[in-house]
């Protein structure tokens, strides 16, 4: 696999979503901000992954330009069910499009893949599907922005992104409990029908370890909401898109520590 051109071709693919352009667009300011102040290319392409929430933001604006441009031309009829989609669309699109340019720059050095909004992913389908009791119902985990090489034993790295902690975690975090479950190695569980791998008759290939990995806008600053804080720990990586200083969580990282994270494991 050319990883260079599967990534090139990724970008590609995001620079038409018109959506998206503003997203891109203010990116790049950003970065003209930081290496104005003195930063190298590199670092402010490294430090720009802890502001992709003010990136969405900045962008607004020229987003609902478009909203209205494409409402006007009768491309679309519900601006306030498009605003909805494409937050979250835009926010997805700008993780694995920030990873892709830390790439590009050379931040992160290793031959991997990055792709996003895939739903039904075919590496998902092999590696990440876990079958539930004997009538072998499946799960399979949120996926919004997936990372891999093009082999069959390392590590595949899976991303939830969520603008807010007000939409549901859970579900994230429920398919990385199941596995957690299946691929228990207890003594106990030969000997235990109450074991709950017994119970529930989890079954799980396991041949690549899938990194179950969490990332968040938190656009009305939840974070430090005692509710919320448990959830990260169910994750392998969480990460914010804001700067250090403007968060307090012992649990969660600043989103540009993903590209120590993707050096190391691969």
């Amino acid at each position: 696999m050319d990883y260079k051109k599967e990534n090139l071709k990724t970008m590609k693919k995001f620079s038409k979503y018109p959506y998206f352009q503003p997203c891109i667009e203010t990116f790049n300011q950003y970065l003209e901000r930081f290496t104005a102040n003195g930063l190298s290319e590199k670092q402010a392409t490294r430090k720009v992954l802890n502001y992709l929430k003010d990136i969405l933001r900045s962008s607004q604006n020229r987003v609902e330009e478009v909203i209205n441009q494409r409402l006007e031309s009768g491309r679309i009829s519900d601006p306030s069910q498009t605003r909805k989609v494409v937050a979250g669309n835009n926010f997805q699109t700008l993780i694995a499009y920030s990873i892709i340019r830390n790439i590009q720059i050379g931040n992160i050095y290793k031959n991997i893949v990055v792709n996003a909004r895939y739903k039904n992913h075919p590496l998902l389908d092999k590696y990440a599907t876990i079958t539930v009791g004997y009538n072998e119902d499946s799960q399979k985990p949120d996926s919004d922005v997936l990372i891999f090489k093009d082999d069959d034993f390392s590590p595949i790295v899976n991303f939830s992104c969520k603008t807010s902690l007000r939409e549901r975690a859970g579900q994230t975090y429920k398919w990385k409990l199941l596995v957690d479950l299946a691929t228990c190695t207890c003594k106990h569980i030969p000997i235990s029908q109450e074991c709950p791998k017994n119970i529930y008759n989890l079954q799980y290939n396991n041949t690549r370890k899938i990194f179950m990995c969490f990332v968040t806008a938190d656009l009305y600053n939840e974070i430090n909401n005692p509710q919320i804080n448990g959830i990260f720990n169910f994750f392998d990586r969480a990460y914010i898109t804001k700067p250090d200083n403007e968060f307090l969580n012992d649990n969660i990282q600043c989103f540009e520590n993903v590209i120590d994270f993707l050096n190391e494991i691969y």
